[in-house]
């Protein structure tokens, strides 16, 4: 039996058997889980696809196939129900973990590594709900699983299958964490006040966003940094004001020419009409050391050419103007 002989009937039973037994009579009769991204939709309703088309086989043989029998999803499962005209619904996938994240769940790890916090301590929660705040702010698009206490959970116990002193032990551990894991240990596991500067500017960063109300605007093209770093993108949030934009350039053409604060270049001087009224925005003030709730202010924006204003933003924490500068004045020395 394969799923291309499923007819739209035995669906129908079987989705009536499902009303009639209740979610968790059904799957513990048939030893299916409950779906995770692919829904059957019917009559307004979502049922559990795989389960659904499992127990579908019964009402056309009189033998359902078993969960290990078959594969769910898409191109399976999903697909054979859309043909024979039923509705689909699909949650997306939770994206993987990014650089800013593993960092945070590192920093929790190295805060006590000999015992991590269970899925049920305040310290999981915590980071769990910080990290759902972020995603909520930057507009992710995922399943309700992402980053649960579960998944942080996971992610503690990747990184522990990476501490020589937990391997040292002949244990292994789980192994199923990705490579940026192991970028990530490799390059904080000796450096742990720099891990904590860096986890300490991305909560900051975090919270920044759940307040923040600027217009994104368009995006700014070329930065080098980590594009998907919440950090950078804080930056380019209040980077992109279209109001806090004029206004700063407006304030500066009063008192004088339109010139790069860090090294002095002037676009109108050098490519005359071309570059008239030409400059970038750059937010002064590292994201970490922002007060929450703070409003942004002239003051704290510099005018940047389009080199500097890429330089500062090599670094995961942009560098302020200052920095720019002495790093110039260092290099010309």
């Amino acid at each position: 039996m394969a799923l291309k002989d499923l007819t739209r009937e035995a669906v129908i039973s079987a989705i009536a058997e499902y009303d009639a037994l209740g979610r968790e009579a059904f799957l513990t009769k048939y030893g299916f889980s409950d779906a995770k991204r692919y829904w059957l939709v019917w009559n307004g309703q979502q049922y559990p696809s795989k389960a659904i088309a499992g127990v579908a086989h019964r009402y056309v043989d009189g033998q359902p196939i078993r969960s290990t029998a078959f594969t769910g999803g898409d191109a399976s499962v999903g697909k054979r129900l859309q043909q024979l005209g039923f509705g689909l619904h699909v949650v997306p996938a939770n994206p993987d973990w990014s650089r800013d994240e593993i960092i945070l769940a590192l920093d929790l790890y190295f805060a006590n590594p000999t015992s991590i916090p269970s899925k049920e301590s305040e310290q999981v929660k915590s980071l769990s709900s910080l990290l759902n705040a972020m995603h909520v702010a930057m507009g992710t698009t995922a399943g309700t699983t992402i980053r649960n206490v579960n998944g942080v959970y996971l992610k503690l116990m990747n990184l522990r299958a990476l501490d020589p002193a937990y391997l040292a032990q002949g244990k292994v551990g789980m192994q199923a964490g990705g490579k940026l894991e192991k970028t990530v240990w490799a390059e904080y596991v000796d450096r742990r006040e720099k891990l904590a500067l860096d986890a300490a500017a991305i909560r900051s960063a975090i919270t920044a966003l759940a307040w923040s109300t600027s217009d994104a605007g368009d995006a700014l093209p070329g930065y080098e940094g980590d594009e998907g770093g919440v950090v950078i993108r804080l930056h380019k949030r209040y980077e992109r004001d279209r109001r806090l934009v004029a206004e700063k350039k407006k304030a500066a053409k009063a008192a004088g020419p339109l010139a790069c604060e860090a090294c002095g270049f002037d676009f109108a001087a050098n490519y005359g009409e071309l570059g008239a009224d030409f400059i970038e925005v750059h937010h002064k003030n590292p994201v970490h050391l922002m007060k929450a709730k703070s409003k942004t202010h002239l003051n704290d924006l510099a005018l940047l050419c389009a080199n500097c204003h890429r330089m500062a933003h090599r670094k995961r924490i942009p560098l302020t103007v200052d920095e720019l500068k002495a790093i110039m004045d260092q290099t010309l020395a």
